[in-house]
């Protein structure tokens, strides 16, 4: 990408941050986008997210740069999905279980090997320079937060002034995903006229607020949608059932028959249950969902093969010889510059006495898992702390990564919170009280993570986490940027989708 076009993204932001600055830090918009979010249903394990108050702004050349890295990567990760399946010495590398491979290879009944993704990169923003975190197939999510975040951001008189000399609008994450659904199951052995939905995940996984929205957008289309816990399944002459979970009060309603499934809960899960079970011949729960798939009864969108491409020990095998074997001299030299050196953690692979010596250059993840669980950066420990942790995971099955240095831009919580956690103000009278030790203009550098969505295979949206710390996440103090786009051009071969703030949003 040229540099002009580079520093343009930049210049969008700056003039966001001028606006910002112009307005006195607009308390009274900070306030309100608070009570918006607070009010919202972006809530993550009970919890409201944290919000940045300076969006991320997406011009068209950065679109089409970010559809480029998505292209691309995409199309390896098909190629070695598809080798997986059919070459049983390739297999071997990924060290999966013999019950793993075995549900990886499990036919889906429709061509697409990846559904739904998300991929997470560290993005300079000046350069367009960029490394990979993590693959997250299976569970990808946060559409809620991001929309959640857009509507929050739209109350507050910095977009207001900001918008139109920008053309910002926000995206629209759930439509573009609920119509690729569809047509895989239209496209699928299994497909039937008019097919019950089912959203399934573990209970204490769930995040049931997104699947609210989710069930929405495919009753606007007329489809009878249920959010079913796995527990609540159970196959029965050939017919999968599963019980509608009642947010309210968790109640399980009578069984129905199930058609279609979106899975949300992640391939370890599943895999933990199934071995707890091994010696139950049980249909109900994880076991249902596999005799069912198993014997193609059931279409399951988002298949067991997502797990080639979401499990950590990918980004080892990419780098293999007999991984570049099969692909074309743009794609091996596109892994060499952007997927960091990982192997596993032990002592059979790396040096563990020079992973303890250098934890600023170091990160250690589980080979299979999500939402940073159990994700350690060498940078956010004291010498004593990072060896404990070495020693305790080389145990396990670990993988060791190269540290990824991460980009900051500009960002401020909409109302700072004291170090115990508690916002300084809620209201105008209470931000008076504190006025002279509050500079409201006051914005932090916040290293960004920026996770691209892709549907179907197609670059589809974008959700951006912010956090201080070595690892980016709502946990460790993370916060979500919501993400508007500058003049999207709708005609211009993308699978981005726009959409309008509420009528609410609008009005304010």
């Amino acid at each position: 990408m040229p540099a002009e076009q580079r520093s343009a993204l930049v210049e969008l932001q700056q003039k966001y941050c001028d606006n910002f600055t112009a307005l006195q830090g607009d308390v009274s918009g900070r306030i309100a986008a608070q009570r918006s979010l607070d009010a919202s249903t972006a809530i993550y394990h009970n919890e409201v997210i944290g919000l940045g108050f300076i969006p991320k702004i997406y011009d068209m050349p950065a679109l089409r740069f970010l559809d480029s890295v998505c292209s691309i990567t995409y199309r390896i990760l098909e190629k070695v999905t598809q080798r997986f399946l059919v070459d049983p010495e390739y297999r071997r590398l990924f060290c999966f279980s013999p019950t793993l491979e075995h549900l990886i290879c499990l036919p889906t009944g429709y061509k697409t090997t990846i559904p739904i993704m998300r991929m997470d990169i560290f993005l300079d923003e000046e350069s367009f320079d960029f490394k990979f975190c993590e693959f997250n197939t299976d569970g990808a999510s946060a559409m809620n937060e991001d929309r959640a975040g857009t509507e929050a951001l739209g109350l507050s008189t910095t977009f207001e002034c900001t918008a139109p000399k920008l053309g910002l609008q926000p995206q629209e994450l759930f439509d573009g995903w609920v119509d690729e659904f569809l047509a895989l199951y239209s496209s699928s052995l299994q497909a039937v006229e008019q097919p019950t939905v089912a959203l399934i995940d573990y209970g204490a996984s769930a995040t049931m607020c997104e699947f609210e929205e989710f069930r929405t957008r495919f009753e606007a289309r007329g489809y009878r949608c249920l959010i079913c816990d796995i527990s609540s399944l159970f196959y029965r002459d050939k017919i999968l059932y599963g019980s509608d979970v009642d947010p309210k009060n968790t109640v399980y309603p009578c069984p129905e028959r199930l058609d279609a499934v979106y899975r949300r809960a992640v391939t370890g899960e599943i895999l933990a249950e199934l071995e707890r079970e091994a010696h139950s011949d049980s249909q109900t729960g994880a076991q249902a969902l596999v005799k069912a798939v198993e014997d193609q009864s059931i279409c399951m969108v988002g298949g067991f093969v997502t797990h080639v491409a979401h499990a950590k020990q990918l980004s080892t095998v990419l780098h293999l010889a007999q991984t570049e074997a099969f692909l074309s001299e743009e794609e091996v030299e596109f892994i060499r510059k952007h997927i960091p050196y990982t192997t596993r953690l032990d002592s059979e692979h790396i040096d563990l006495t020079g992973v303890k010596a250098e934890r600023s250059h170091w990160i250690i993840k589980p080979e299979d898992g999500y939402a940073s669980q159990g994700v350690y950066a060498g940078v956010d420990y004291s010498e004593d702390e990072w060896i404990a942790l070495v020693d305790e995971c080389s145990v396990k099955p670990y993988v060791v990564q190269s540290y990824c240095r991460q980009f900051a831009t500009l960002n401020t919580r909409p109302i700072p919170r004291t170090e115990g956690g508690d916002v300084l103000f809620s209201s105008m009278d209470e931000y008076s009280k504190l006025q002279e030790r509050f500079e409201s203009t006051r914005l932090e550098p916040w290293n960004i993570l920026t996770g691209l969505y892709l549907y179907g295979g197609r670059f589809s949206g974008v959700y951006v986490r912010a956090g201080q710390k070595g690892i980016i996440v709502g946990y460790a103090g993370g916060i979500s940027v919501p993400t508007f786009l500058a003049d999207y051009d709708a005609n211009a071969n993308l699978a981005l989708r726009t959409r309008s703030l509420t009528a609410e949003t609008a009005q304010a």
